[in-house]
């Protein structure tokens, strides 16, 4: 194997890596929730049915649960469809480059027919994060993948790490499970560019249920390219990456675990328009939104080539069509905050889609890459800074600007929040009491025996 995979496999089987302290662990217990919580969300959407469905006509033995769906499928299909439901409306954690609960279904789907305990599930989860980080300080992160036209790799990989921990692979099946992961999976940026489909809610979960497949691939003793990495044609190659230094992975960065350095979102939306959104809603209590003439954004490049046209797409971030393009359009974002003080997951209905007042105020927004907030976005934990200038009729000029929204490491999400959040999601879906069963297990998963009750608790989420 290479040195990255090699890295990545010593440090996964190494005991004394995973002695966790009680603030990773209640860390843990925290993106569950606010994993459910999304999924809770999502229940009913169109990626979730059809995902559904397809999980509704397999069965595995041992299976795995599907969210809302009665009977056990088989656990590609739990990992693929969860994720999907945890994915969907952009709501689920982030800050390290990419969404890494998007991993957590990998785990989960294998962990449930072993009769896993809950302390195993919660150090393959901490596994995946660490896998996920280091990769990314290691030079896999988005800037070289967007301009290789890349999407988020680094979800495969966690993922068979974190399936591979609970089917106990040793190193050499472990090693192989990494590169049946990623050899055959590397997700085009093309999902999220233009009209954004589906699939932008879906890629990630492809990811998730490819690791839990490499690594049962792996388990029967299936083998993947030795060096897939920084082998000739191997990934490095591919994407003209220097050499990859996994030599830190597991290590704190700034007293914190990666995911406790990975934030929980405040608002359904592509997290680089966070800060914006807060200094908008904020700044409506102070203004006339008729007296806007002119309003500018400036963002670091990765948020203006993501939500700001800067990939060649302004028609697209200005003229919405889908509810996956409208999250990812900071001007949109931006004329909704203004015009009803709030984003929701109803902010992005066919009619606020369509309407006139959206879009007129939407003409008058501008936004722009600042050179300057790369530098502060870059390093070990990002910030995500923004400045907003607006220029009102009377010729009044008001300037804004922050660096970390709610729910970042630096500013996070108390437990209060994050429970209110779950409600928000999903008390309408079933009894309070079930609701409630769920989020005690959920803050005690560490101590469980089997994390069954979980799942099984999640079967019985109701569609509507």
């Amino acid at each position: 194997m290479d040195s990255v995979t090699s890295s990545i496999v010593a440090w996964a089987l190494n005991p004394n890596a995973h002695c966790l302290d009680d603030a990773t662990v209640h860390e843990v217990s925290r993106h569950l929730i606010d994993s459910f919580a999304c999924a809770m969300g999502a229940i009913s959407s169109r990626p979730a049915s059809v995902a559904r469905s397809l999980a509704a006509t397999a069965m595995s033995s041992p299976g795995a649960s599907v969210i809302g769906l009665q009977q056990q499928s088989t656990p590609e299909y739990a990992a693929f469809a969860n994720t999907v439901m945890i994915r969907f409306l952009d709501y689920n954690d982030t800050g390290i480059g990419g969404h890494p609960s998007d991993m957590i279904p990998a785990v989960l789907a294998l962990a449930e027919g072993s009769s896993t305990k809950g302390s195993e599930v919660v150090r393959a989860i901490y596994a995946e994060y660490e896998v996920f980080a280091a990769l990314r300080l290691a030079g896999i992160y988005g800037y070289k993948l967007r301009k290789s036209h890349v999407d988020q790799v680094l979800t495969v990989v966690g993922s068979a790490v974190g399936a591979g921990l609970i089917l106990k692979l040793d190193a050499q099946r472990l090693s192989h499970a990494i590169s049946l992961a990623l050899t055959p999976n590397i997700p085009m940026r093309v999902a999220r560019q233009g009209t954004i489909s589906d699939w932008k809610g879906c890629a990630t979960a492809h990811t998730s249920m490819m690791g839990v497949f490499a690594a049962r691939l792996a388990f029967h003793g299936l083998t993947g390219p030795d060096c897939v990495f920084e082998g000739l044609e191997g990934f490095c190659e591919l994407l003209k990456l220097d050499a990859l230094d996994l030599s830190e992975i597991g290590l704190p960065r700034n007293g914190l675990s990666a995911i406790q350095r990975t934030g929980l979102k405040w608002y359904p939306a592509d997290y680089n328009a966070h800060v914006t959104i807060e200094i908008l809603l904020s700044l409506r209590k102070e203004l006339d939104i008729k007296s806007i003439s002119a309003l500018t954004i400036s963002l670091h490049w990765g948020a203006w080539h993501s939500i700001g046209g800067g990939a060649g797409d302004p028609n697209d971030k200005w003229e919405p069509l889908t509810r996956e393009t409208a999250d990812h359009s900071m001007p949109f974002l931006a004329a909704v905050a203004l015009l009803d003080g709030e984003i929701t997951p109803n902010s992005f209905t066919p009619e606020k889609l369509e309407s006139n007042e959206v879009r007129g105020l939407m003409a008058r927004i501008n936004v722009v890459h600042d050179a300057m907030l790369d530098e502060l976005h870059a390093g070990e934990l990002p910030t995500w800074p923004a400045t907003v200038d607006v220029e009102l009729t009377s010729g009044v000029r008001v300037h804004r600007s922050a660096s970390c929204p709610k729910g970042h490491p630096r500013h996070p999400l108390s437990d209060q929040e994050l429970e209110s959040k779950y409600w928000a999601m999903g008390e309408s879906l079933w009894p309070r009491s079930q609701g409630q069963r769920l989020l005690d297990l959920l803050w005690q998963i560490n101590k469980l025996e089997d994390i069954t009750p979980i799942m099984m608790l999640l079967r019985q989420l109701p569609v509507h």
